[in-house]
């Protein structure tokens, strides 16, 4: 039933936005703020902090969204700028409440990368309202409505999934 509201509403806002045609090769080039909406898995969250690594590694400002359980599998939390989220923070559809949204939006991103393995309602929402000119997210039937840039990864084992998106992420460059 939460599925088909959301695909309502993603429709609805996809209507709304006009396509932008933009080359692949460079796209990120200019992005100095970067949101990673991490994953909630803690094995999916430690390769995906590679990526974060990656983005560290070029003087980029980084910022985690994560779940609170996750906050212990970070070991120098000063390089980052950390918004966590609480059970509290969804509603009972499973989207973010109106308070975490208020509290995401306070900074303005250049891009924003989720990188949940699997489609998460939570996580396409939180795309779709978050200000940034760059969404990139997994190609999975549905994402087209909010990601701009979509990375399809053939890959059920975590380390080689975070690696083949990383080395797609640096192709964006």
């Amino acid at each position: 039933m939460k599925k088909f509201f959301a695909n309502i509403y993603f429709s609805l806002m996809a209507a709304r936005r006009k396509g932008v045609v933009k080359k692949f090769n460079g796209v990120l080039s200019g992005a100095k703020n970067f949101v990673l909406l991490m994953p909630e898995d803690e094995t999916d969250f430690q390769n995906a902090l590679s990526i974060a690594e990656f983005l560290l590694s070029k003087k980029l400002h980084v910022t985690l969204v994560l779940n609170n359980l996750a906050m212990h599998l970070i070991k120098d939390k000063s390089r980052y700028r950390i918004e966590e989220y609480y059970p509290t923070d969804k509603n009972k559809f499973g989207f973010p409440k109106i308070k975490l949204l208020r509290r995401l939006k306070i900074y303005s991103y250049d891009a924003l990368i989720s990188l949940e393995k699997e489609s998460s309602l939570f996580q396409k929402f939180c795309a779709d309202q978050l200000p940034a000119e760059i969404k990139i997210g997994l190609a999975v039937p549905g994402n087209d409505k909010v990601y701009g840039v979509q990375i399809s990864v053939d890959g059920h084992n975590p380390i080689d999934f975070y690696k083949i998106f990383l080395n797609c992420l640096q192709l964006l460059y």
